[in-house]
């Protein structure tokens, strides 16, 4: 049975793409700008990337509603000057052949660290879900590092530990320390 505070409220789902120069207040202008067109915004991500701010939204409302917004969008990113894509979208597919687990990586910076992960999480038939990465320089030796956080779809048949061992053999292989844990919600 579907939980009505965790789903969309409504079956049509409009998923939009932000990206603008930050500023005060606008992540909020432009939520205020979809809420006052009837919009409810049911998924976000806003983050800033290099010296832009990204916002990924889906965002529910009835046929007219999205319309609405649909129509308004290319004046409201003129009027915050943004650049937006927008599509009509559906829900977000669930699979209960997979279980959620969350892996962390901290790397010296490495080129090929990126594809490394990706590649041994293919060979592992995971699906990768989130990823989210950042370059720093170490506060206490000034090495210059990378931090990877992931989120996975493991196969419910995969042997856990198993897929651990290989994970942890992999940091080993590329200077990392890592953790492979279950996500619990």
């Amino acid at each position: 049975m579907n939980n009505p505070a965790v789903t969309p409220s409504s079956d049509n789902l409009l998923s939009i793409s932000v990206l603008g120069r930050p500023r005060p207040q606008l992540a909020l202008e432009l939520f205020k700008a979809i809420r006052e067109r009837g919009g409810e915004v049911e998924d976000c991500r806003v983050a800033p990337v290099g010296d832009l701010l990204t916002a990924n939204l889906v965002v529910s409302g009835n046929w007219s509603t999205l319309g609405r917004l649909e129509t308004a969008l290319p004046g409201v990113a003129e009027k915050l000057e943004l650049q937006v894509r927008f599509q009509r979208s559906g829900q977000r597919e669930q699979n209960p052949e997979f279980r959620p687990y969350a892996a962390d990586v901290i790397a010296p910076q490495q080129p090929d660290l990126l594809v490394h992960l990706l590649e041994f999480f293919h060979g592992q038939d995971l699906q990768v879900a989130e990823m989210s990465t950042q370059k720093y320089q170490s506060t206490h030796t000034g090495a210059g590092m990378v931090s990877v956080q992931l989120v996975l779809h493991v196969p419910v048949n995969q042997h856990p530990q198993a897929l651990r061992e290989s994970f942890m053999d992999l940091c080993d292989d590329l200077n990392a320390d890592g953790m492979l844990d279950p996500i619990k919600t």
